[in-house]
């Protein structure tokens, strides 16, 4: 062991032997030497000052001898007095790290306790009866640690002490678990190899004293110096290490840590506080540190309980713990939690959701032949207690968490309805880094979306013979990754339009209607009978006068038509027009579940003779399609009759028989009979994909937003008026810290003109959801990203004096780099990723960006920039930052 500066304290007259060969078996490289001898009686004391007898001076000269054996520099004095104040002037004049003890000197331990209170030294105690090797180091040791503190004290003593000849036995009352002991002995950097020793069913000291007696242990560590332990020792030397316990943390609550999960270039962690089983939150953002090989091999700050560590980082075991002052120096004492960093293996891996049921866990833990991972779905429960479960079922205790493969961060309204679909999501996100997922195990029977793994029920697991997947190339554009995860496919050939006004799109909706000869397919989620649905329903009409078979789909619940008996006028004229065909999604009767409320179908489509189609996020009312410049906007104008602003697309070619069989899976669903669905031709140049999301089956819309921002490298604007999800919000302020510069254009759920709401019904209701929206983006406006309220004045035909009115942004449109841009159906909220059916249009063209980017672009520079350095704003941001946990504060 590496001490180098000793100090021997012993009688005078006292049989050395024993006690400096265990100097020397424990000090191999000792460079200095003080023996501080002391006498026996006062008598003695007189004798040894006054020259002494000859005997004195005789053993003087033995001790001497043995001393030069020991350490080159090599002194022998007398101690005439036994002090803690002498002795601490010794130890601290000599720099001395270990004091070597024995045969006792009178009052010996308590002095000793004393001189440990004031001086960090290490004390070697040695009795007199003790069995000591005389020419080689000790080489089996036992140590002794208590508890979780005691021993992470005793790993920080073997990571500087031991070698890999030695054998270390650790006797423990807390009897950690055999895979805990091994990553704990990764984390301290541990060279010898250690075996658990436990009590059994006697008392602890005798079973101490029995695991001495029976594994020929040559040294006993302590994790403090303990004197009744020291007493109670006979048979071999005890030492007790200098290294400092932990400071109890009483005032702040354990951490609750998931196992990292390497995911390529990133190794991505969840850090929260436990509070057993309950909701366990994030911790508050600060600096944590992360142990391997007995030292800190990588610091960060959380973000949101979240933290990403270096992809190259080696090691296979870490400790954490949060940094403060007092225990930076000793990295291996103050670890709270330990960890494994789960890579990519070589046997088939199946998922499972790490709350299922015990039954179920014990089926899992009878499959062989592949690899079985926990995935922690919500925080509800500590990281421990679930590899406590694990442990108990046979179960490799490796518990990952979800929200940090997927990024989504403290989401509290992410509810266990929506666990199906999360578990095939970090499934996909594993397979991208190159774990070969073959199944996954949901805690609630629920089949979602797949792509390469299958779901699958756990008694299934044993049953089943599984093969590792062929591991694919990792995609690396825009349209792989969106090929690998939506599924969607590239379909060329086809002329787009993308527009973000009113006008256009109202004359592009009547112009289409007007066209259409053969077929007319027209779904939407709300419709309302007012001055614009009644010309669509004028419009319709002529069309089945003139023969064509109409086709019209809306959403039960929001089209308030066949669900609690209610009865829309507008879609009851409309179905009762000769040639058109009226279904409804989903209606509601009776008790209403929360499925039944939020899983709705959200799409907006028309699709005219098979060949043009018209797809956005408009609704059949009069704030989608009017104009800024064809309303009269006054004070007292009713919020609804202020124009929002609104995106959609027009599409020709063959993206237009992807879209149609969207609209033909959501009609025989509502009853409606099947009908054919023509190919196009091609009529242009532009690639698309038209991306349709189910309703917890998948989340192909969010997966398509994620994918377009990751993949950005110089720019992305937003335009939404909808609250974040946050995992959107969280890859946006990736995409800043990557240098791509964000815009984003917001609105007024409740429109302005001023600082003054319209009003209306529901008003301050909208006012709330205003707040909510723009809490979303506050994180972005401190990152540095550019954000706009829309803003709309000076419009010819408005009352004279008219403030600036703020709008509603009801679009959903994205773009990157100039060359790829989405538009559709589906918000940038929890709502739009994974509870209602969305469609949306992803387009690779730089002509059909590039135009969306112009008008974009215009719209923001006669915005209201947030500057992050307004007082105002900042105030405002600082009021509503508790609505980033909004809706969990109402979810299940």
């Amino acid at each position: 062991m590496r001490y180098r500066r000793l100090m021997l304290l012993t009688e005078i007259g006292a049989d050395t032997r024993t006690v400096f060969a265990a100097a020397r078996s424990l000090a191999r490289e000792a460079e200095h030497l003080l023996v501080a001898a002391c006498p026996r009686t006062a008598s003695d004391a007189g004798s040894v000052g006054a020259g002494g007898p000859d005997h004195t001076g005789a053993w003087l000269e033995r001790v001497r001898v043995e001393a030069a054996k020991v350490a080159t520099g090599a002194e022998v004095g007398i101690l005439p007095e036994l002090d803690a104040e002498a002795l601490e002037a010794l130890v601290e004049a000599s720099r001395i790290d270990l004091m070597v003890v024995g045969p006792r000197p009178p009052g010996g331990i308590p002095m000793v306790a004393r001189l440990r209170a004031r001086y960090p030294v290490a004390v070697l105690w040695v009795p007199a009866s003790a069995a000591v090797p005389t020419d080689r180091p000790f080489a089996q040791v036992l140590c002794v640690a208590p508890g979780i503190r005691a021993l992470r004290t005793v790993a920080a003593f073997l990571r500087d002490h031991s070698e890999a000849a030695l054998r270390v036995a650790l006797f423990s009352l807390r009897r950690p678990p055999p895979d805990e002991l091994v990553s704990g002995v990764e984390v301290a950097g541990v060279r010898a190899p250690v075996k658990l020793i436990r009590p059994g069913g006697v008392a602890p000291w005798r079973a101490l004293e029995k695991a001495v007696r029976d594994n020929g242990v040559e040294l006993v560590v302590l994790w403090r110096f303990a004197p009744p332990i020291i007493r109670a020792q006979r048979s071999a030397p005890v030492l007790a290490p200098a290294l400092p316990m932990t400071p109890r943390r009483s005032a702040q609550r354990p951490l609750d840590v998931a196992d990292p999960v390497e995911l390529g270039d990133a190794i991505r962690v969840r850090i929260g506080l436990a509070y057993g089983v309950s909701r366990n939150p994030p911790i508050p953002d600060q600096e944590v540190a992360f142990v391997s090989d007995g030292r800190v091999v990588v610091s960060a700050t959380t973000r949101d309980g979240e933290v990403e560590l270096p992809g190259t980082l080696a090691a296979d075991a870490l400790g954490v713990f949060r940094v403060r002052g007092e225990n930076a120096a000793e990295p291996v004492t103050a670890v709270e939690r330990q960890v494994v960093v789960v890579r990519p293996g070589f046997r088939p891996l199946v998922l499972f959701d790490a709350d299922l049921p015990v039954d179920e866990l014990d089926a899992l833990a009878a499959a062989r032949g592949v690899d079985r991972l926990a995935v922690r779905m919500r925080p509800v429960r500590a990281c421990h207690l679930l590899r406590e479960r694990l442990r108990e079922a046979g179960l490799e205790p490796r518990v990952v968490d979800a929200s940090a493969i997927v990024d989504e961060g403290d989401a509290p309204d992410v509810s266990g309805a929506l666990d199906a679909v999360r578990l095939a999501r970090v499934a996909t996100r594993l397979i991208a880094a190159e774990y070969p997922v073959v199944a996954i195990v949901n805690r609630r029977w629920h089949s979602p979306s797949t792509s390469g793994f299958v779901v699958v029920r756990a008694e299934d697991v044993p049953r089943r013979t599984w093969r590792r997947p062929a591991v694919s190339r990792r995609p690396e554009t825009l349209l792989e990754r969106l090929d690998s995860i939506t599924g969607a496919r590239r379909i060329p050939g086809n002329r787009i339009e993308v527009e973000l006004d009113n006008g256009t799109a109202r004359r592009w909706l009547l112009d289409v209607i007007a066209r259409a000869e053969r077929t007319l397919h027209l779904q939407t989620y709300m419709a309302a009978d007012d001055d614009f649905g009644r010309e669509v329903e004028a419009a319709l009409g002529r069309a089945a006068a003139r023969g064509v078979t109409v086709r019209v789909l809306a959403d039960s619940l929001h089209g308030r038509h066949g669900s609690f008996g209610l009865r829309n006028p507008l879609l009851e004229r409309i179905s009762a027009i000769a040639e058109v065909e009226l279904h409804v999604c989903r209606p509601v009767e009776g008790f209403a579940t929360l499925e039944d409320l939020k899983r709705r179908d959200h799409r907006k489509l028309v699709v005219a003779d098979g060949c043009v189609a018209l797809l956005g996020g408009r609704n059949i009312a009069h704030e989608y399609y009017r104009a800024f410049d064809e309303v009269e906007v006054a004070p007292t104008t009713p919020w609804r009759e202020v124009p929002w602003l609104d995106a959609g697309a027009r599409v020709e070619g063959p993206a237009v028989a992807m879209l149609q069989r969207s609209f033909l899976g959501a009609w025989t669903a509502a009853g409606g009979a099947p009908f054919n669905v023509p190919e196009p031709a091609p009529v242009g140049s532009t690639v698309a994909r038209a991306i349709v999301h189910h309703g917890l089956e998948d989340a192909a819309a969010l997966e398509a937003y994620l994918a377009i921002i990751e993949t950005a490298r110089t720019n992305v604007n937003v335009v939404t008026g909808f609250p974040l999800m946050l995992e959107i919000q969280h890859a946006l302020l990736r995409a800043l810290r990557r240098g791509v510069r964000v815009r984003v254009l917001l609105g007024h759920v409740a429109p302005k003109h001023g600082s003054e709401p319209f009003e209306g019904e529901w008003e301050m209701a909208r006012v709330a959801a205003t707040s909510l929206v723009h809490s979303r983006s506050d994180a972005l406006v401190a990152a540095g990203a550019d954000c706009h309220m829309l803003t709309v004045g000076d419009v010819p035909g408005w009352a004279t004096g008219m403030s600036p009115v703020h709008p509603h942004v009801h679009a959903k449109a994205m773009s990157a780099d100039g060359r790829v841009c989405a538009v559709g159906s589906a918000n940038m909220d929890l709502t739009g990723s994974y509870w209602e059916s969305e469609l949306l249009l992803v387009v690779e063209d730089e002509g059909v960006t590039g135009a969306f980017d112009e008008r974009a672009d215009a719209l923001m520079v006669r915005s209201v920039r947030v500057e992050r350095d307004d007082p105002q704003w900042q105030r405002l941001a600082r009021r509503r930052e508790w609505l980033r946990y909004w809706p969990g504060v109402l979810s299940p």
